[in-house]
């Protein structure tokens, strides 16, 4: 992402979060961002569409740190201990963005529902994961419990941070949820606890181990907007591949789609050398071949 579309975001959603989804002009957005609001319109089609992006803008930021984290071949204990600083550290340093989601009901269309859900499937795994690996065979019977309790002690302190502007020394957090994770197991380890949810309770989705065809479709189809955005093309040749893009989404949510259609369509991006991996990829979730 640009560094001009990255800064209109972070400015855009302070502001929408100080003032309400309904209550912020785009005017106002471009405003705070220091920009016209034709430049607004290069980067975005509406403010649903930039409330959406900027949700997935957060979201990756957050997955690219939990990353980082996890390349340093810590010991799991530490690193569980790190990624949840880094989730604290994000959730204080943009609480202004998260009390938007939290207080205010916003309905913004179907790709926003799904990067949500998307997200709860991450963090699910993430979690699964995290404790699977500290506590091995010992977690196994009641490890659905302990993922709920695990995530519902971080929500709990974290909606402190956010709502009600509680501060806290949080290079100690992530440590301290975890000692009380010793504790929940050992607890129902030393009690022989049956569990009140296995995994034959939770939705299919969340144990299908990864995201969905469609949501990694839609991941796909993000990344290709981001390069064409920031190739050195004039800007009518980017908005003409942008709005093939968008051809291509409404093509991919029909229930009888034209194998012809979308051959046409990733033609376009297949002429460049620098889409033409992300072509390929989309090319195979729809089964058709891609056209030189």
């Amino acid at each position: 992402m640009n560094e001009k579309k990255r800064k209109l975001i972070e400015a855009g959603m302070k502001l929408v979060a100080k003032n309400g989804f309904h209550h912020t002009s785009i005017q106002a957005i471009a405003d705070e961002a220091g920009i016209s609001k034709g430049a607004f319109y290069l980067y975005f089609h509406s403010k649903e569409e930039f409330i959406t992006t900027a949700f997935d803008f957060f979201y990756q930021k957050i997955s690219d740190d939990f990353a980082r984290v996890k390349k340093q071949e810590l010991d799991p204990r530490t690193t569980l201990e790190k990624q949840i600083n880094v989730l604290s550290d994000y959730i204080f340093t943009y609480k202004e963005v998260i009390i938007l989601f939290v207080r205010e009901n916003i309905s913004l269309g179907e790709n926003t529902d799904k990067l949500i859900y998307q997200s709860k499937v991450e963090n699910f795994h993430w979690m699964r994961e995290s404790l699977e690996n500290i506590y091995r065979e010992k977690i196994t019977p009641v490890l659905i419990d302990a993922i709920i309790q695990l995530e519902g002690m971080m929500s709990g302190y974290l909606k402190w941070i956010v709502l009600d502007d509680v501060h806290m020394e949080r290079e100690k957090f992530g440590a301290f949820i975890i000692r009380r994770m010793d504790d929940i197991i050992a607890g129902m380890a030393e009690r022989g606890e049956e569990p009140l949810l296995t995994v034959d309770h939770i939705p299919a989705s969340y144990e299908m181990g990864g995201p969905s065809h469609d949501q990694t479709l839609s991941a796909q189809m993000r990344r290709l907007q981001e390069k064409i955005s920031e190739m050195k093309l004039a800007q009518q040749q980017k908005n003409q591949l942008l709005e093939v893009v968008r051809a291509l989404e409404n093509e991919s949510g029909k229930p009888d789609k034209q194998p012809l259609v979308i051959q046409g369509l990733l033609a376009h991006f297949s002429r460049h050398q620098e889409l033409q991996n992300e072509a390929a990829e989309i090319a195979k979730h729809f089964g058709v071949e891609l056209l030189q």
